[in-house]
């Protein structure tokens, strides 16, 4: 895989540059977000990643982290001066929110660089590619195709690759991906340090909460969906937020025969549904029902103005006709 040459140009030609990332970003989005940042910079930049809301507590770590804007009026005069806007690991304008409409409407080149399935077109130059592991992967190859590398890139690269594949767990985990990885760490990325600082920075409420969280798994289906319930008065009793629910779903398909699970979080006029899967079993499909999206194994929706037990209910129902 060698980026586009359309991609390598709007980086070695842009001269003052924007680089934003999904609402609510994960590993991926801000891994890639700041090795994009330290590429720029390292070519002479005048670069600036700015995010629609703020990081989780557990990304803020990397090198650059404290230099990211949350859109607001000040970053909007930031994007006002940006030639080039990177927006990495969306594929719908929609998942930026007001930063999204303010980037249609800016006079910037806009490139997007992605994994996800079923694109829109909203970019002059964009780099869609669907087998990737993780947006970090396509930022790490081109670092790789333009020899820009330092350490602070190998790392948010490294991290972005890390959390997408489910510390190289996920399907597309291939012997490239592996490659590529050995070529971050030759160039300075620390593998303890990043799984630590991600993985091993919950608090003694979340893991309360977890073991709660577990309490509520159910099986469907004959034994292949697994369904698990964060309720929202068990999250404020433990001091809790949705960045502390992260990475429950995946216990779900932990249970032997378990094919799909199904996270629900109830939030305040809001059902947060994260769907997992494995082998023939798809669940994005099942989240685009509800606007959601994301991938064929790792999915998400949110869910506004209906009653929690009655979403669980029709989405346990729709799982299982679709299995």
């Amino acid at each position: 895989m060698h980026a586009p040459h359309p991609i390598l140009d709007s980086i070695i030609g842009t001269r003052t540059a924007v680089i934003t990332t999904h609402m609510n970003p994960d590993g991926d989005a801000i891994g890639s977000a700041l090795g994009l940042w330290h590429i720029l910079r390292a070519r002479g930049v005048a670069a600036t990643v700015v995010l629609p809301n703020s990081a989780p507590s557990n990304l803020l770590w990397m090198e650059g982290a404290a230099d990211m804007l949350v859109y607001c009026v000040d970053a909007a005069a930031v994007l006002g001066q940006a030639d080039t806007i990177f927006v990495l690991d969306l594929n719908a304008i929609s998942r930026l929110g007001a930063l999204g409409l303010a980037i249609v409407a800016s006079t910037a080149t806009i490139v997007n660089i992605d994994h996800h399935t079923y694109p829109e077109d909203f970019a002059h130059t964009s780099w869609i590619d669907t087998d990737a592991c993780s947006t970090a992967i396509m930022i790490a190859q081109c670092a790789a195709d333009l020899e820009t590398f330092t350490p602070a890139i190998a790392s948010c690269l490294y991290t972005g690759i890390m959390t997408d594949t489910g510390s190289f767990r996920f399907p597309r985990t291939t012997a490239d991906v592996h490659r590529m990885v050995a070529k971050l760490i030759d160039e300075g990325a620390n593998p303890v340090r990043a799984y630590d600082q991600v993985m091993n920075r919950g608090s003694i409420g979340r893991t309360r909460l977890f073991g709660l969280s577990l309490s509520t798994m159910e099986l469907h289906a004959n034994g292949a969906i697994c369904t698990m319930i964060v309720r929202a008065a068990d999250m404020l009793a433990h001091g809790c937020t949705t960045e502390d629910v992260e990475g429950f779903v995946s216990q779900t398909l932990a249970l032997q025969g378990v094919a799909m699970g199904i996270l629900f979080v109830e939030l305040e006029n809001e059902v947060k549904c994260s769907f997992r899967s494995k082998g023939d079993t798809y669940v994005r499909d099942l989240a685009a029902q509800y606007a959601g999206g994301g991938h064929v194994y790792a999915a998400g929706a949110r869910i506004k103005g209906r009653v929690f037990n009655e979403v669980v209910a029709e989405i346990i129902q729709r799982a299982i006709a679709s299995l």
